[in-house]
């Protein structure tokens, strides 16, 4: 469904927040899980990429949360049973948020947001660091999954192996990935000043920027 992934970056962005607030707005874990289980069916309906690594992360992410706030709420003196469905209610709020968030990184490049805000007349500035924010994400995670391939490569076994240790070494992957980090932030700041980057200019865009935003020029009059 690439034609929901070209939906206006602004469009996604303020349904992402619409149901962040609704996660964590509605009260009880009764609540929270089916709203995060649809959040997570809709990623898989809309075909969006890297999703098996999300939810790889997402399940972390709940077990983490899970286990802090039981024994949290635990040595507050609630009782054990009354804790798990307020840990529950949290981490499905937290996977929702994520959820969402996720679906806006991985269906935004940077051409098509850098578009989006050409057409809504921003500020440089803002521009800059919303096309950056969320469309330099994305772009570090291919990175790392790079690193973890030239790992493989060199014949560390990093897959059939106990779960910290699998952990440690994914911790060990974030050294290059910061190195290629900052050579990707140089490589930036430099390409802006070889094509003559000015705050003080307007800027347009060749997109067709509506509600979606078309890769594309449009077609001439007269012409098919």
């Amino acid at each position: 469904m690439t034609r929901i992934h070209d939906i206006n970056f602004f469009a996604k962005l303020g349904l992402a927040f619409a149901l962040m607030v609704v996660a964590w707005a509605v009260p009880g874990w009764w609540w929270g899980v089916p709203i995060a289980a649809v959040t997570i069916l809709v990623l898989a309906a809309t075909g969006v990429p890297g999703l098996s690594a999300y939810l790889k992360g997402a399940g972390l992410l709940v077990l983490l949360v899970m286990a802090s706030w039981i024994v949290n709420l635990a040595i507050q003196g609630m009782p054990w049973p009354d804790t798990i469905p307020v840990a529950a209610g949290m981490a499905a709020r937290l996977v929702t948020t994520t959820a969402a968030f996720y679906f806006v990184m991985e269906t935004s490049s940077p051409g098509s947001i850098l578009a989006a805000c050409s057409a809504a007349r921003l500020p440089p500035v803002v521009t800059l660091v919303l096309s950056l924010t969320f469309g330099i994400i994305p772009m570090l995670r291919e990175d790392f999954q790079r690193i973890a391939d030239a790992q493989r490569a060199r014949g560390m076994e990093i897959d059939d192996v106990p779960f910290f240790r699998r952990l440690r070494y994914s911790l060990a992957r974030g050294v290059p990935l910061l190195v290629q980090a900052v050579r990707m932030a140089h490589a930036i700041s430099l390409s802006l000043a070889i094509n003559g980057f000015d705050m003080r200019r307007k800027r347009t865009t060749w997109r067709n920027v509506g509600l979606l935003v078309e890769p594309t020029l449009p077609p001439r009059r007269g012409t098919v």
